[in-house]
C-alpha cells in the first residue's frame, strides 16, 4: 500500500494559481516546484485555461513538466448524487475554440453569480466591496476571495470561514446561489474529450452531500463517461474529512484505487495546492514516479484513439 506521507511527490496534478483562487502565479507555481524536487506539474484552475501558456513557458525554462488541464465546476444533478461535483480535464487543447468559448461563459456566469452573492451579503450589513473581492482574485472569482475580504474586513463577525461559509456561501446558505449556465457531468465529459483531454472526476471521497460516493462513481462512468478517478488526494485537509489521521488518509486512497481498478478507470492524484489560501504544500500529495510513467502512456494511448 502507498504511504501518504511523503514529504513531496515527485508529480502533482492538482494545482491552482492566482488565474482561479490560487495565491502564486503560474510561473511563481512552476519555481515553487523547482526549488521542492517536483517534476511535473498539472495546472488545473477552476474554469479556466488562462494560465497555462505562462506556466508552460515557466516549465520549458526550467525544466518542470507542465500538464495542460482544467478543473471544471459541474451543475448538481440531485437525482443522481451528482453534487457540487469536479471534474478533471487533464491534456486539454487550450487552443480549442469550442473549449474557449465553453469557459468564456462559464466564466461570466461565475461572475454573475459572485456579485449577486456580495450584494446580499451587503444586504445584510456584511462589510464585503465588490471591487476588493475582484481585485483580490486577480482571476476567476470564487467563494473563497469573498470569504477572505469579509474574514478581513469584518474581524469577530464569523469565528471562521467554516462557519461564513455553512451560513452564507454554501449551498443552503443565505447567500448562495446556483449559476445561470453551467455543465452538467456529461456536459463537461464531453467538452474535455472533443479538446482531445482525459476526464477524470476530482477527489471523490469529498463531496459532503454525496450519499453514496462509490455508487456516484460508478454512474459518472456508466452514465457521463469519466475516464479516471482522482485517487490520491490531501483529504485530511478538505472537507468532510479535516484532520484525519494519515492511516484514515491511506484507507481512503486505497478504497478509490480499488474502486478505480474494479471499474477500469485512470488513478491520478494531486495536493490541490492553492498557496496560502490552504495549508497544503506543494507535492504534498500527487504520484510516483512510477505511476505517473504508467499514467501518461495510458493517457497517451486514449488521446490517440481519441484522434482516430
Amino acid at each position: 500500500m502507498r504511504e501518504v506521507n511523503i514529504a513531496r511527490y515527485p508529480v502533482d496534478l492538482h494545482v491552482h494559481t492566482t488565474v482561479s483562487d490560487g495565491t502564486l502565479t503560474p510561473t511563481q507555481v512552476i519555481e515553487l516546484a523547482v526549488a521542492e524536487g517536483i517534476r511535473v506539474i498539472g495546472i488545473t484552475d477552476h474554469d479556466t485555461i488562462d494560465g497555462i501558456v505562462e506556466a508552460l513557458a515557466a516549465g520549458n525554462r526550467l525544466g518542470v513538466e507542465v500538464v495542460p488541464a482544467v478543473e471544471l465546476d459541474i451543475k448538481d444533478e440531485g437525482e443522481k448524487d451528482f453534487v457540487e461535483l469536479h471534474l478533471l480535464g487533464y491534456g486539454v487543447d487550450y487552443t480549442a475554440p469550442a473549449l474557449i468559448t465553453v469557459l468564456d461563459q462559464v466564466v461570466q456566469a461565475r461572475i454573475e453569480q459572485k456579485v449577486a452573492q456580495i450584494e446580499m451579503l451587503q444586504r445584510d450589513g456584511i462589510d464585503v466591496p465588490v471591487e476588493e473581492v475582484f481585485a483580490l482574485a486577480r482571476g476567476v472569482p470564487g467563494r473563497p476571495h469573498i470569504a477572505q475580504v469579509v474574514m478581513t474586513r469584518s474581524p469577530g463577525r464569523f469565528p471562521n470561514k467554516e462557519v461564513l461559509f455553512r451560513e452564507y456561501l454554501a449551498p443552503g446558505g443565505k447567500a448562495y446561489i446556483p449559476r445561470r449556465f453551467s455543465l452538467r457531468l456529461a456536459e463537461a465529459v464531453d467538452l474535455v474529450v472533443q479538446a482531445g483531454g482525459v476526464p477524470v472526476l476530482a477527489h471523490p471521497g469529498a463531496y459532503p452531500d454525496v450519499r453514496d460516493p462509490e455508487a456516484m462513481v460508478r454512474r459518472a462512468r456508466d452514465e457521463a463517461g469519466i475516464q479516471g478517478l482522482e485517487v490520491a488526494y490531501t483529504y485530511d485537509k478538505n472537507r468532510p474529512h479535516y484532520g484525519a489521521s494519515s492511516r484514515q488518509v491511506t484507507a481512503l486512497i486505497a478504497k478509490f484505487a480499488a474502486l478505480a481498478d474494479h471499474l477500469g478507470l485512470l488513478k491520478t492524484g494531486g495536493s490541490d495546492f492553492h498557496g496560502m489560501g490552504k495549508k497544503i504544500a506543494l507535492g504534498e500529495q500527487g504520484l510516483s514516479w512510477e505511476e505517473w510513467v504508467n499514467l501518461k502512456a495510458q493517457m497517451n494511448q486514449i488521446s490517440t484513439r481519441t484522434s482516430c
